[in-house]
């Protein structure tokens, strides 16, 4: 009997250590049908701010993805046709209304609010970096640390923008 117990409490071991192994992280970010999305295209090359996808983001804790109608109001313009649009108009018309979901990057414990740093004059590339990074990285610059916090917030990454020191107690970010 007691070779049995701990034959199962090593075979209950194993499973828990394999599925922590081995299992499938969640993706990021899910796009219809792969359809690839261009940020220099739209936002270099048209002139697009950020804001106009990213709705929030500039009075709102969150920088919302679009949804499929707005990505629509555009792309059913005259002065858009190409063949990607008809791609585009087929695999949107099978997707949700907000086929594109954003994994929090940020633990849940960490507060972030993009209107609070978009009314301190911070831009987006600040911390997301280049439309050519974004490319490489869906959420664009390198990955979100305490210690770069720190360093915007103490005046260290911008010196001479005329940003303003923020907080760098505990509790202006953590909850």
């Amino acid at each position: 009997m007691k070779y049995l117990m701990a034959g199962l409490l090593a075979l209950l071991c194993g499973f828990f250590l394999a599925d922590f192994l081995f299992r499938q992280q969640a993706s990021e970010v899910k796009t219809p049908g792969n359809i690839p999305f261009d940020h220099a295209l739209h936002g270099d090359s048209i002139g697009l701010d950020c804001s106009h996808c990213h709705t929030g983001v500039t009075y709102q804790a969150h920088a919302y993805l679009p949804s499929k109608t707005d990505c629509m109001d555009c792309h059913r313009l005259p002065l858009t046709e190409n063949p990607g649009i008809e791609k585009l108009d087929s695999a949107l018309s099978r997707a949700e209304e907000f086929p594109w979901v954003h994994k929090r990057v940020l633990p849940e414990h960490v507060v972030f609010h993009h209107g609070l740093h978009f009314a301190a004059g911070v831009q987006c590339s600040d911390c997301h970096g280049s439309t050519e990074k974004i490319q490489k990285n869906r959420y664009g610059g390198e990955r979100f640390t305490m210690q770069n916090c720190l360093d915007c917030h103490s005046g260290k990454t911008f010196e001479g923008r005329g940003y303003k020191k923020a907080a760098i107690h505990c509790g202006a970010c953590h909850r």
